[in-house]
């Protein structure tokens, strides 16, 4: 029943339009899926490296300057159930627990660059914009070096396919 709907619904929309929209919505979640899904989708490596370099770049603007906001209303529910819960006294966090040490680690073997250089291939484009705003105040900086590292990743990615189709 509702097959026919949503078929109806959705045939007056272009499907390479979805397929752009998704390879978009998808550097939001991990850059490294959306560049192959581009590569695997797209003829034209041009095409894929502007889908995904401005996905990556809107998704780095997102996640440094939103989610923050993100992670306190998380920090709020879990808050809130605790109390719900019928736990009166908070649990306060160790000044010398293991997230922060790794930071630390973090910050002395190389710093923001070394993150925003890694992370949107390794572990994505939203945790290396979070943990690089734990790490470094000055937002645009962070945003300038994660858009830098996330258009070489894309000359690196999209000019190979270019070297092999040519």
């Amino acid at each position: 029943m509702y097959t026919g709907t949503l078929i109806l619904a959705t045939s007056w929309i272009d499907p390479e339009f979805l397929w752009l929209f998704g390879v978009f919505l998808m550097c939001f979640v991990k850059y490294a899926v959306a560049a192959g899904m581009a590569i695997a989708h797209f003829e034209n490596p041009i095409w894929g490296y502007v889908i995904t370099t401005i996905g990556g770049i809107a998704a780095a603007f997102f996640w440094i300057f939103f989610g923050n906001w993100a992670q306190s209303k998380i920090v709020q529910y879990h808050l809130w159930v605790k109390r719900k819960n019928g736990k009166t006294t908070l649990d306060h966090p160790k000044r010398f627990s293991k997230k922060n040490r790794w930071l630390v680690k973090i910050k002395k073997n190389g710093g923001l660059p070394i993150l925003c250089f890694i992370s949107p291939i390794s572990i994505g484009v939203a945790p290396g914009c979070l943990i690089a705003v734990g790490l470094e105040s000055d937002r645009f900086k962070i945003w300038l070096y994660m858009s830098v590292s996330i258009a070489f990743w894309g000359l690196i990615i999209f000019g190979s396919k270019w070297l092999l189709v040519a």
